[in-house]
């Protein structure tokens, strides 16, 4: 079990789901705390009493996270029990947070099915341990964030505030004032981060008129993502 980053990986549920493609049926789940305690999993149909129990230790969690829960997981459970919405409300999702920690590999060494989801580093059928499997990868992506804060804090400073435009951004608000040890800035501060990220390096009337719409919800993540790969992380380890 990692050590690292407890703070934040105590307070989460990591959630994988086995899914028949071509009836889009749930076959197999498991969901993990970070401690001890056995998994909570589930194969063949998912039964009232399992789902009870499932929505009991989202409930008892602050974030339920995942390898592409956001694309994947998330629509199998809330088409399993639609109340399960109510309580999903501030996901993490490591497939996401790889293109920001590593930039120049984003896929990284777990990297989910394009189309089922499944972690490569994973086995078929086996949730339990791709769930295990994305505490590691969590905590490697804040190993690479932290190092990225220290070297380069405007960076962290715009990913923070781009990432959390989108409803229900909390997981990743929370991952990010973890790392800063700051509360997400504002428009204004956010857009001063950015223009000294790329000050000498692009157009200022392309910068400018790129800032006008910093914070639409649309936005925000892929601008996070063209700054990951634009020139000034060239000279960041």
């Amino acid at each position: 079990m990692e050590k690292r980053h407890e703070q934040i990986l105590a307070k989460c549920l990591s959630i994988d789901l086995e899914v028949d493609p071509g009836k889009a049926k749930v076959f197999a789940i498991a969901a993990v705390r970070h401690d001890d305690r056995p998994a909570l999993k589930s194969t063949g149909h998912l039964t009232g009493p399992f789902l009870d129990d499932l929505e009991t230790q989202i409930g008892d969690v602050a974030y339920p996270i995942g390898h592409n829960i956001l694309g994947h997981d998330l629509q199998h459970l809330i088409a399993a029990r639609p109340r399960l919405a109510q309580i999903l409300q501030a996901p993490i999702d490591t497939l996401w947070l790889n293109p920001l920690a590593f930039p120049r590999n984003p896929y990284h060494h777990l990297v989910k099915h394009y189309q089922d989801g499944r972690l490569a580093a994973g086995h078929v059928n086996d949730p339990e341990l791709d769930a295990r499997l994305v505490f590691g990868v969590l905590a490697n992506q804040l190993d690479a964030l932290a190092t990225l804060a220290a070297d380069a804090p405007d960076v962290l400073a715009a990913y923070h505030y781009l990432t959390t435009r989108m409803d229900h951004a909390g997981g990743f608000e929370a991952v990010f004032r973890y790392l800063r040890g700051q509360p997400c800035p504002g428009f204004d501060e956010a857009g001063a981060a950015i223009r000294r990220m790329l000050q000498g390096r692009a157009c200022e009337k392309r910068v400018e008129q790129t800032l006008t719409r910093l914070s639409s919800p649309q936005n925000g993540w892929p601008m996070a993502y063209a700054l990951s790969g634009s020139p000034w992380r060239a000279g960041i380890p």
